[in-house]
């Protein structure tokens, strides 16, 4: 439904939508032109970074086929695809463990986004035969197991000097939930919903990463209030990155919520925890930071974060997606209302790829 209505979208020349897809028309020559690089190394970070740069150029290629028609960037991103999918030694299965050892889960499933994202809207596509399916659904099912794996370690690691919930654990859901839906399997996908062995499934993590006044977050209060709806990510403002790492978390949990209501059917976007958490909440709160650029906002606790949120653009395009999912909230209309919609940059930090143009509202 989406899709479709992007492909109006850019057949009427509807605005900001029809600017916004004219602008990547240089990263999709870019992308046509793109030769598969599988990462066959050890090193879990640079796995990411290699899978995030060829599966978007993949996402985008296909992008290109279904809102205008292309089967040659079709093609070629069934090429990007079975390329990485045939490599040897299988990419992302054979990290070092002496190497991001905590990360490699998390990395497997963040880094993968684009590509699995490229794979789902690749069907019906005459390239993608059941053979070629096959090659890519055995590699996809790898990697689940990494990102299980991932999982495992966090918990036999009392979850690296008892970090309880923070945005690895919702990076492990997305893992779990994107190749759950890819492979259509069923028992991944309650798995990473609701299941006595997995310490930190989507339920789980909603109550635990969303805190409420009262609650004891990691890292302490530092005599600053909490407000309902905050990130347990925020103890990062330590670093400076408090405000970027609950946007993170915010993020991957939306994205991981919309592919599981998609594939059950049943409401993930607006799921509240018995203690009132939910994601509306929580991107509520934020966005006052990002529309403002101000770091001082509902008291004084992330103060450090200034330099981080001065440019905010990078940030944007997950408001667009949660105006998508509330447009009554005034909050979420003010801040795109704010915004050059149409210039918005396509960051890593939103993951959506093109936010504007599958999820943005005609009229904020």
């Amino acid at each position: 439904m989406l899709l479709e209505r992007a492909r109006k979208r850019i057949q009427t020349r509807q605005e900001p939508f029809w600017t916004y897809w004219q602008a990547t028309r240089p990263e999709r020559e870019s992308a046509l032109a793109t030769k598969p690089q599988p990462y066959v190394g050890s090193d879990s970070l640079k796995f990411h970074a290699a899978a995030q740069d060829q599966g978007i150029a993949a996402r985008l290629l296909v992008y290109e086929w279904r809102l205008e028609g292309s089967e040659q960037s079709g093609t070629h991103a069934v090429e990007l695809l079975l390329r990485w999918a045939e490599a040897t030694p299988m990419p992302g299965t054979h990290f070092d463990p002496e190497i991001r050892f905590p990360n490699s889960g998390m990395d497997v499933a963040r880094g993968m986004l684009p590509f699995v994202a490229a794979y789902d809207l690749l069907d019906g596509h005459a390239a993608l035969t059941d053979e070629n399916r096959r090659t890519i659904e055995t590699w996809f099912r790898s990697l689940a197991n990494v990102v299980k794996e991932g999982i495992r370690r966090w918990e036999d690691n009392d979850n690296f000097g008892g970090q309880g919930f923070q945005n690895h654990h919702a990076a492990h859901a997305l893992g779990l939930v994107l190749f759950g839906a890819a492979l259509r399997d069923d028992e991944l996908i309650e798995f990473a919903i609701d299941s006595p062995n997995n310490p930190r499934d989507f339920q789980e993590l909603i109550a635990g990463l969303i805190l409420m006044p009262g609650e004891k977050p990691h890292g302490g209060l530092r005599n600053k209030p909490l407000h309902a709806g905050e990130i347990q990510d925020r103890h990062r403002t330590t670093g400076g990155a408090g405000l970027t790492y609950c946007h993170l978390s915010l993020t991957i949990m939306l994205y991981t919520a919309e592919i599981l209501t998609r594939v059950t059917g049943d409401d993930w976007v607006n799921y509240p925890a018995p203690g009132g958490e939910c994601l509306q909440l929580s991107t509520t709160l934020y966005t006052g930071f990002f529309r403002f650029r101000n770091e001082r906002i509902n008291g004084d606790y992330y103060f450090r974060d200034q330099r981080a949120i001065q440019n905010n653009a990078s940030y944007l395009g997950t408001f667009e997606v949660a105006l998508h999912h509330w447009p009554d909230v005034p909050n979420l209309r003010a801040i795109v209302r704010s915004i050059n919609r149409a210039r918005t940059p396509r960051s890593w930090l939103c993951y959506y790829g093109l936010p504007l143009l599958t999820h943005g509202v005609t009229k904020p």
